[in-house]
């Protein structure tokens, strides 16, 4: 485990500071940093002490190094908008996400893995095209449109579920189904593939020749040599839901998550808080692409990291 986090520290830290290099270049793109700090009204005078003051007059190189010095000390600066520091900021509403993301991912392999293993075992029957309709149904459905029906029928209509909001197993529900639904699809889809592939390989037939139950052959020989795609779907999936997804899903819902809380400094041109926030994503995406890699060798010991 050692010598893989070493090996892949390297990369980590030039992705990171790969995607903080485009923050900081946004920054600027976007328009006046120091307009966007001080109310309209600010005379003149007062901003250009204000830039001064802050170091917006300085060569973009200076700047740039500044801030890299920052990220490396944890310090994003303070918030444009609430005043405070921007790290703490980020962090606050990172346990929600990672609640609703596990959540999501729990319920999308629970439902997913299982509906194509059945489909694998009777390819081209009813089974099997009901799968493939239930897994392209959740990959092509627009997330905005689930997540809206989702609250007309149970929250609004029904009454069973709560239309947003955070605190108990009831507001996690529709989000995280709504959520669930795409990679549900996608693993569902990798499963049958992949066990339509391995049941029909030498092995499987052999094991079978010699009289081996069923379940054991499917289940201890033909999904554990199918789980290495199947595994790095899931774990792709739920970079895609830490990286993109739950925006989407925390605006529809109100879930105070870093998705809500992306979007909020991204209204509010509140760069601080929006560089310390994909710092924050980056560092859990790569996080999880290493648990994903640590996965593969306990799943196939055929799998070595040198």
């Amino acid at each position: 485990m050692a010598r893989l986090f070493l090996r892949r520290l390297p990369d980590s830290l030039l992705l990171i500071g790969g995607v903080l290099t485009l923050v900081f270049l946004t920054m600027f793109v976007v328009g006046d940093p120091a307009r966007a700090m001080l109310p309209p009204e600010t005379p003149y005078e007062e901003y250009l002490a204000f830039r001064r003051a802050m170091g917006f007059d300085d060569p973009i190189p200076v700047q740039y190094l500044r801030f890299i010095g920052g990220v490396v000390r944890g310090d994003f600066g303070q918030s444009w908008w609430e005043r405070t520091p921007a790290l703490p900021i980020a962090l606050r509403p990172l346990p929600a996400t990672l609640l609703l993301a596990v959540f999501s991912l729990a319920v999308a392999v629970s439902t997913g893995l299982p509906l194509g293993v059945l489909a694998s075992r009777h390819p081209g029957s009813a089974l099997d095209r009901l799968a493939i309709l239930i897994s392209l149904s959740g990959v092509t459905m627009p997330i905005i449109w689930l997540g809206l029906i989702m609250i007309l029928v149970f929250a609004v209509g029904l009454r069973w579920l709560p239309t947003s909001g955070y605190g108990t197993w009831a507001h996690v529900v529709l989000p995280g189904l709504t959520l669930a639904a795409l990679p549900m699809g996608r693993i569902a889809q990798i499963s049958r593939v992949s066990m339509i592939d391995e049941l029909a390989k030498q092995y499987v037939v052999t094991a079978t020749a010699k009289g081996l139950p069923g379940r054991a052959v499917l289940f201890r020989h033909a999904l554990r040599n199918a789980a290495i795609p199947i595994l790095t779907v899931a774990g792709w999936e739920l970079v895609l839901m830490l990286g993109g997804y739950t925006i989407v899903v925390e605006t529809v819902f109100g879930w105070p998550g870093v998705g809500l809380q992306l979007f909020t400094a991204i209204e509010h041109r509140d760069m601080p808080v929006i560089a310390a926030t994909v710092f924050v994503i980056s560092v859990v995406i790569v996080a999880v692409n290493f648990l994903v890699d640590l996965l593969y060798g306990a799943i196939d010991p055929r799998v070595q990291y040198q």
